[in-house]
């Protein structure tokens, strides 16, 4: 699974190179994140297909779904758990989580900060997250 990651931002950064490319430090990005609830983020990578996205879990992102497009997340540093449709699951560094469109889910910080990279195709629109109670 972690090949297959890899291998897609491998692809993805290929595009990002032949229009011009740029390269990216994730920490000093990560902490470039709005403040948001219990979270932070920061859009690194947009282009007309894709985002890519720096997010600190501070605390939690709450239940929630995205009904324009499915997101994959790779834990990079600290550990917690995911929900995906009523499903938890424990994540650590290493972890990708595949998301897709309209599953309700969240990521829960335990013993500090989780960050993570954020893939969403298509694009990433915070304002078409859907909260979930």
């Amino acid at each position: 699974m972690g090949i297959v990651m890899v291998a897609g931002l491998c692809l993805m950064a290929g595009a990002a190179w032949a229009a011009g490319g740029q390269a990216l430090d994730f920490q000093e990005q990560v902490k470039k994140g709005d403040a948001r609830e219990g979270f932070t983020f920061q859009q690194m990578v947009k282009t007309p297909e894709y985002t890519v996205g720096a997010v600190a879990v501070k605390d939690e992102i709450k239940m929630h779904r995205h009904n324009d497009g499915d997101h994959v997340v790779y834990i990079v540093s600290g550990q917690g758990t995911a929900t995906l449709d009523g499903k938890q699951v424990s994540v650590k560094p290493g972890t990708v989580l595949h998301i897709p469109k309209g599953v309700v889910h969240n990521i829960k910080a335990e013993g500090g900060e989780l960050t993570l990279l954020d893939v969403a195709q298509p694009p990433f629109d915070p304002s078409k997250m859907e909260w979930v109670k």
